[in-house]
């Protein structure tokens, strides 16, 4: 199997991170630093996009819950007990994700002018999913699931693209589990650079 990703992409990141805790020998490739890399991601299928598993019969698959949950299948090492927490903990990261997604490209309006209700509305959901990681994650233990692998990518990504929302204020315990969950190497080296 071939992982397709790019570094600064946290969808990319979740991909990179269950591929590497699962155990499994898939192959990286980073397309921000492969040009013929995204050649094969866009030949592979339709969605061209990040992140792409390319399985060894010549599949791709697309959508990077869908991509955690196949590496899981197959895994040795599991990466979800399919517990209600735990997806709850992955559906707030997502959501945190898209959210800071959307909010980034509307600042970025083709007529410049971004829509102050869209700012509004993703800033406000980016805010309740922060104090609802907190809520859940404060005083756990830096373990590797696909829910904390989601958690702390979309940590990592607004750390990035939300740095003005400044989640760790207030958050303490929250910052606190990200620190211990960056001491692991595949988590620190697989961090945005920004």
């Amino acid at each position: 199997m071939k992982l397709l990703h790019a570094h600064n992409s946290p969808y990319g990141r979740r991909a990179l991170l269950a591929a590497r805790f699962s155990g499994l020998d898939i192959q990286e490739l980073d397309v921000s630093k492969d040009p013929e890399a995204r050649s094969v991601l866009v030949a592979a299928g339709p969605s061209a996009k990040i992140p792409g598993l390319l399985l060894d019969d010549g599949t791709c698959l697309c959508e990077t819950l869908i991509i955690g949950r196949h590496i899981d299948a197959l895994a040795p090492n599991k990466l979800t007990d399919h517990s209600p927490e735990q997806l709850e903990i992955e559906g707030i990261a997502s959501v945190l994700m898209d959210a800071i997604y959307k909010r980034s490209k509307e600042r970025l309006a083709e007529d410049g002018v971004p829509s102050p209700t869209v700012l509004k509305t993703e800033t406000d959901r980016i805010n309740r999913c922060h104090d609802a990681l907190e809520a859940r994650l404060s005083g756990q233990s830096a373990a590797f699931n696909l829910a904390t692998i989601a958690a702390v990518s979309a940590l990592g990504y607004a750390n990035w693209r939300g740095a003005d929302d400044n989640w760790r204020k207030g958050r303490d315990g929250l910052s606190a589990w990200y620190d211990a969950m960056m001491q692991n190497k595949d988590v620190a080296e697989s961090a945005p650079v920004f």
